[in-house]
């Protein structure tokens, strides 16, 4: 085991030691504000950028309790509370190991949506996985600082993690968290190698309305289609290699839908991708697009995954192979993920993200139509 590893486990053993010595009684179905202080136990990025010094910061964190007013997919999926999350990270002493210059990184803002899914309760003690994802500002980039780790200012970030609490009173508990929060711009700006940052942290919430009841469970009008068809199409851009400019794509998708529950569907289906401009070996630093270039206008694949459903709101992930890609690089699978948010029951707003290996191509936004 790594010294890396060691350390990391034994402050997880500690923040466990912390939990275990309260035992006092649970708060009921208010809605909750926290506050998280955190200091970083590892930064990491991609492609071998080696990273030293410790963020410190924290997180100001509105939950509001489902279960005041309950659907039927947050009463299927058991979560807690959607989260409404502020994110701040001082990054003043975290530098590469090569080339350090002092504040290369600048303190990172972010906000972010999340959930809370409790996964064990022991006791009067909860462990619970707590996963979000949302927009994140970045203090300097390659085009203030020439810092190849982050493409851009603004970032989308992505967290998940572990939180344990205990109530120590009746609107009030504390908890012990450990979670991992990467941001990366999604290849609109590159190079974009994306910063990973591992935090422990303390925190205390604080119920704002504990007297309120929960309303009893009404889930009419919540029904939902069992077999769908979506036809989907969005724009987005890739940026060119240490340069403000970008690449333009066109991404469409076709295919099928089935939905197991309320929360969970399972999609397959064909993504095909025209490329505005395609690579040109005569013109290499204006074409360029590493895992993404392509010979041809067209790249073709077919993929399958599944839809986290929450209400009219839905996530989706999909991993595919390619039918037809003319690529630089050999480059045979992709990855997709983004979300689609429905207006009515036939048209929706999408974002997608493609993906290969763990190299972002890029984000597309656009309209979902749904039969």
């Amino acid at each position: 085991m790594s010294f890396r590893s060691c350390r990391l486990l034994s402050h997880v053993t500690l923040l466990v030691f912390v939990i275990g010595v309260f035992t006092v009684s649970a708060q009921n179905n208010a809605h909750s504000l926290e506050l998280n202080l955190q200091r970083s136990i590892d930064n990491f990025s991609a492609n071998k950028n080696f990273l030293q010094g410790s963020a410190y910061g924290g997180e100001l964190i509105y939950h509001y309790n489902v279960n005041r007013k309950p659907q039927k997919w947050s009463s299927d999926l058991g979560i807690k509370s959607i989260d409404v999350i502020f994110n701040y990270k001082r990054m003043g002493n975290v530098t590469r190991t090569a080339n350090p210059q002092k504040g290369e990184f600048g303190d990172t803002y972010g906000l972010l949506g999340g959930l809370t899914f409790p996964l064990l309760q022991v006791s009067k003690a909860e462990l619970a996985f707590t996963p979000g994802f949302g927009i994140l500002y970045a203090g300097q980039s390659w085009f203030s600082n020439q810092n190849p780790i982050v493409g851009s200012r603004l970032n989308f970030g992505l967290k998940a993690g572990l939180k344990a609490s205990v109530p120590i009173g009746e609107k009030t508990a504390v908890s012990a968290n450990l979670d991992v929060l990467h941001y990366s711009n999604g290849g609109s700006r590159v190079p974009n190698n994306g910063l990973n940052t591992v935090s422990i942290g303390l925190s205390v919430t604080r119920a704002l309305n504990n007297n309120v009841e929960a309303e009893a469970p009404s889930f009419a009008g919540e029904d939902y289609k069992k077999h769908t068809f979506d036809l989907g199409i969005n724009v987005g851009r890739r940026g060119v290699f240490q340069s403000r400019d970008g690449l333009y794509r066109t991404g469409i998708y076709g295919g099928y839908n089935y939905r197991l529950t309320s929360y969970l569907g399972l999609g397959a289906g064909v993504d095909a991708v025209y490329y505005h401009t395609i690579y040109d070996p005569q013109r290499n630093l204006e074409t360029y697009q590493s895992k993404a270039s392509s010979f041809d206008r067209w790249r073709v694949g077919a993929a399958i995954g599944p839809d986290l459903w929450m209400g009219r709101l839905a996530f989706m992930a999909k991993y595919g192979y390619y039918i037809h890609y003319n690529s630089l690089l050999p480059v045979k699978t992709y990855w997709t993920a983004g979300a689609k948010y429905k207006l009515n029951s036939w048209l929706g707003l999408q974002s997608k993200i493609y993906i290969h290996q763990t190299e972002a191509d890029y984000v597309g936004f656009g309209l979902m139509f749904t039969k």
